[in-house]
């Protein structure tokens, strides 16, 4: 595979891991640690893409809240950016101990599973890094940036599987755009507007 692979692992209580991946459709490993899942990985990519590897994988671990019967996840990459990445998963957890900000978090756009995701965000994340993590069968989720102090900017995304809301704008971006350069060109005060994908 030429594409990187992002690895979507949700951390369980008890410890036990599972994983998924927009690149790999029909994949769900799972291991009873964060560890094992590492070290069997490569040998299960290449089980599974009948190929050999290694294979380049991005990995983002999820944090699943479920809060009065809503469900929230928030994302991180495990990259060079973790405090920031944090921060913004810490702002998250701080708001939703807020009933209205916490209202508003689980109002986002959800995916199949009626998840709100929140991918944890830094400026210099692109469009297309985004893009990639979402599954192209029909997803959604919202990229959210710190900005001032405990403000977040929360951008959705969503691939157009026809059950998205027709007054949704259409991505005029390109993959290499920056959400800083998308913060900077957009009113802060104001509602951000959903960005809609072509199903492929």
């Amino acid at each position: 595979m030429n594409e990187p692979i992002h690895l979507l692992v949700r951390l369980s209580k008890d410890g036990s891991v599972y994983a998924t991946s927009p690149q790999a459709p029909g994949l769900l490993y799972g291991r009873s640690s964060l560890e094992e899942l590492r070290a069997d990985l490569q040998d299960m990519l290449s089980f599974h893409f009948d190929q050999p590897g290694p294979f380049e994988v991005i990995e983002h671990q999820e944090v699943h809240q479920d809060i009065g019967g809503r469900e929230i996840v928030t994302r991180l990459a495990v990259d060079e950016h973790g405090p920031a990445r944090a921060e913004v998963h810490n702002r998250i957890g701080r708001a939703i101990q807020v009933p209205d900000q916490a209202d508003a978090l689980l109002s986002a756009v959800t995916n199949p599973a009626g998840e709100a995701v929140y991918v944890c965000a830094v400026p210099s994340d692109t469009i297309g890094w985004i893009v990639a993590q979402l599954d192209p069968r029909g997803d959604a989720l919202t990229a959210a940036v710190t900005i001032a102090d405990e403000m977040l900017f929360a951008l959705p995304f969503a691939v157009d599987d026809g059950m998205r809301p027709a007054a949704w704008q259409r991505l005029t971006d390109t993959p290499d755009t920056t959400l800083s350069e998308v913060i900077q060109r957009s009113p802060v005060v104001s509602p951000p507007q959903a960005i809609l994908l072509e199903r492929c």
